[in-house]
C-alpha cells in the first residue's frame, strides 16, 4: 500500500508494516535513505552531485500517537537508515536546518531504500584567472593561479561554517553552500605580483575587499562571482608640504601646522603610508592628526584605500620643543596595496622644508663676525660708569689710570743720565 503526502521544508515518510527485510520479515521494518544536494533540482541522485556528509538526519515517531522512536544522523556517505519494530505506522521528517528540500512527498512502504532528502543551499560558481586583457573572459591563453576561492560564516544552525575550491585548467570552480550568512573571499596573490582587477560586471569580486556576501536564507541560490586579477602598476606619491604659520625663525613652545597632500596616481586600490623625517619627541610633540590616517607623528599609513586618481589632504599639529628642528619632510613610501611603485621621484622629496628654532627670548640666531668686523669695537647698548681715560685713542677700555706720569718720568731719567755721562768726559780730559 501507497501513501503520499505533502511536506514543507522537510518530507515526512509514513511507514506501514506491510513488508519487512528478508533477515527479520516477522519482526522489523527497515528504513533508509540518502541526503544529497540536488543541484539540478530534478529530485534524483545524479552524477557529480555531492552528498550531505555527517548532517542530523531524520527523527522518527509512531504515528497518531507521535511517540518518539529515535533520531538517525547522517553518516559520511551522506545515508541515513533505521530498523524498526514491525507492525505500527511510522513517520520520519528530516532535521535538517541548514538546507531546504526540494521534495514535497514519498511513495511509502514498510521497507525501502529511496527514501531519500534531496537538499537546496547555495550553489556557487564562477572562473578566476589572470584577466591579461581586461575583457571580464577568460580566454585559452589567460593563465589561472593556485590561490583558492574561499567561503566562510554562519549557517542557519548557527554553526560556523568554511569551505574552499580551486580553480580548475579552465578558470572554473564551484562549491555547493548551505543556507546562510556567508562571505566569499579571494586569494592574495600579492606575492605573485597580481591583483583583484577593477569590476567589469555585478558578479565580479570587489576590487577593494575582495570579498562578496553571499546574502542570508532566501536570498538568490545560484550565485555567480568571478575574481578576476592583473598584474598592477602602483604609484604612490605625497606633494605640497606646506608649514603654517610660515616664520624665517620659530622660537621654542611655537606650534605649527604641517599639510600635504598624499596621492594614488597608479591603477590598483591601496593604503599609503608615510615616514615623516625630522621630527623626534626631543624637537616636537604631536598635538593632532587628522583623522584619515593613523600611526604617530613620525609613522602613519591611511585609514582607508585610495582608489586610482583619489587624493586626500593629511594634516597634523605639531607644538616645538627643542631647538634641534631643522627640518620638516613627509615622505610616501614607495609601497601601495602592497605593490612597488613604478615612480621613485615623486614621494615628496622635493617637498622637504628647511627651519630655523631657537630658544624663547632669542631674535636671530647667533651669526660668525666678518674679518672686517673683528677689528672694531662692538656697540654696547648698555650705559657704563664713566672711567677717566689718558687720551687713549685705540678703542681698548680704560684702566683709569693715566699713562702720562709715567712718560714724564721717564724724559726726567734720560736727562739725568745724559748729565752724568758729559760730567764724566770733562773729568777725563
Amino acid at each position: 500500500m501507497k501513501n503520499v503526502f505533502a511536506v514543507t521544508m522537510t518530507a515526512a515518510l509514513v511507514l506501514t508494516a506491510v513488508g519487512t527485510p528478508a533477515f527479520a520479515q516477522d519482526e522489523t521494518i527497515t528504513v533508509e535513505g540518502l541526503f544529497y544536494i540536488d543541484r539540478n533540482g530534478d529530485n534524483a541522485y545524479n552524477a557529480g552531485e555531492n552528498v550531505r556528509a555527517g548532517g542530523p538526519g531524520v527523527q522518527i515517531r509512531v504515528q497518531g500517537t507521535n511517540e518518539l522512536v529515535g533520531t538517525f544522523p547522517a553518516g559520511p556517505d551522506g545515508r541515513y537508515r533505521a530498523v524498526l519494530p514491525k507492525g505500527p505506522e511510522y513517520v520520519t521528517s528530516s532535521l535538517e536546518k541548514d538546507y531546504s528540500s526540494t521534495v514535497l512527498g514519498h511513495d511509502v512502504s514498510e521497507s525501502r531504500t529511496d527514501a531519500d532528502y534531496p537538499l537546496r543551499g547555495y550553489f556557487l560558481n564562477g572562473f578566476t584567472f589572470v584577466d591579461s586583457n581586461g575583457d571580464g573572459v577568460k580566454q585559452a591563453d589567460e593563465k589561472t593561479h593556485a590561490g583558492k576561492i574561499k567561503v566562510s560564516g554562519q549557517v542557519q544552525s548557527g554553526a560556523q561554517f568554511s569551505a574552499e575550491a580551486q580553480a580548475g585548467a579552465d578558470g572554473a570552480y564551484q562549491l555547493d553552500l548551505p543556507l546562510g550568512a556567508l562571505t566569499l573571499t579571494a586569494p592574495d596573490l600579492t606575492r605573485n605580483g597580481l591583483a583583484l582587477a577593477k569590476p567589469k560586471s555585478g558578479v565580479d569580486v570587489d576590487w577593494v575587499t575582495g570579498t562578496l556576501a553571499l546574502g542570508p536564507a532566501g536570498s538568490e541560490r545560484d550565485i555567480r562571482a568571478d575574481a578576476r586579477y592583473f598584474e598592477p602598476k602602483g604609484d604612490g606619491a605625497l606633494e605640497g608640504t606646506a608649514i603654517s604659520p610660515a616664520k624665517d625663525t620659530y622660537v621654542v613652545g611655537d606650534q605649527i601646522e604641517v599639510e600635504f597632500k598624499l596621492l594614488n596616481k597608479g591603477d590598483v586600490p591601496g593604503k599609503l603610508s608615510v615616514v615623516v623625517f625630522g621630527v623626534g619627541p626631543d624637537n616636537v610633540e604631536l598635538i593632532s592628526l587628522s583623522d584619515n590616517v593613523t600611526g604617530t607623528m613620525q609613522e602613519f599609513e591611511t585609514v582607508a584605500k585610495l582608489m586610482p586618481g583619489q587624493s586626500i589632504t593629511v594634516k597634523m599639529k605639531l607644538e616645538i620643543v627643542g631647538t634641534g628642528l631643522t627640518q620638516i619632510g613627509p615622505f610616501a613610501r614607495p609601497f601601495i596595496g602592497g605593490f612597488r611603485d613604478v615612480d621613485h621621484k615623486n614621494q615628496g622629496q622635493p617637498f622637504y622644508k628647511q627651519v630655523k628654532v631657537v630658544e624663547k627670548g632669542a631674535t636671530t640666531e647667533p651669526s660668525t663676525p666678518s674679518s672686517s668686523a673683528q677689528t672694531t669695537t662692538p656697540t654696547t647698548t648698555t650705559t657704563a660708569p664713566a672711567v677717566a681715560k689718558a687720551g687713549n685713542k685705540s678703542g681698548l677700555a680704560s684702566t683709569g689710570a693715566s699713562v702720562l706720569g709715567f712718560l714724564g718720568l721717564g724724559a726726567v731719567l734720560l736727562a739725568a743720565g745724559v748729565s752724568v755721562f758729559f760730567v764724566a768726559r770733562r773729568r777725563r780730559s
